[in-house]
């Protein structure tokens, strides 16, 4: 009998000790995947009204949902609020960005009269957050509430043209309304293929306009 109990559990246990084995196994290199982004091009910091191509690849960093407001919306000591009546390519949602008073202070803002563009350039350690709702943000309704996305500036190691040019190294997260992370490689490579779109608009990857 003791036997026959004892081949039962066996008969129970191999395959779901195959099935765990193999979980961990597909899981693994998803986890550990490294996303490489391309910059859309390198502006020079003598004249960005040009376009130099980006011969090189960044990895994507993981970013961690830093305390940015209050749970009643406020933000947090250092940070700024600005509201988007619209979301871009989204015409029922608005949004929150968030970024600190200081990144603004350090960024680079150039007017090129001849052709009429006006770019600006975020320093290297930005991180903004853009809260994305259903319908009018202005009340920050947290059952409105659909994603948080974070972009985080970062300069590549030993990155040689850091004099000649202004970096636009942007890396990609995104996150639950609880703060879980929601971020994925299709993801991470769709935020960048967008925000990539601001680079020739507003120099930077950035689309929001500011004072």
């Amino acid at each position: 009998m003791q036997k026959i109990n004892q081949n039962r559990i066996r008969t129970l246990l191999v395959p779901g000790a195959f099935f765990f084995v193999a979980l961990i196994t597909i899981s693994i290199p998803l986890m550990a995947e490294e996303i490489f982004l391309t910059p859309p091009g390198m502006r020079p910091v003598k004249d960005p009204t040009l376009v130099i191509p980006a011969g090189y690849r960044y990895s994507n960093n993981l970013i961690e949902l830093p305390a940015y407001r209050s749970v009643s919306g406020n933000p947090a000591n250092g940070w700024v609020g600005k509201f988007v009546h619209t979301r871009r390519f989204v015409s029922n949602q608005s949004a929150w960005i968030y970024f600190r008073e200081l990144d603004l202070q350090r960024s680079i803002k150039i007017n090129n009269e001849a052709s009429g563009q006006s770019f600006r350039f975020w320093p290297v350690g930005t991180t903004m957050i853009i809260e994305s709702y259903r319908g009018n943000a202005l009340n920050k309704k947290s059952d409105d509430l659909i994603e948080i996305a974070v972009m985080s500036k970062i300069l590549r190691d030993r990155d040689p043209s850091i004099q000649a040019f202004y970096p636009v190294n942007w890396t990609y997260a995104r996150f639950n309304p609880d703060g879980k992370s929601s971020i994925t490689s299709a993801k991470v490579r769709e935020c960048h293929q967008c925000h990539s779109i601001a680079f020739h608009f507003s120099g930077d990857l950035i689309f929001s306009k500011f004072p």
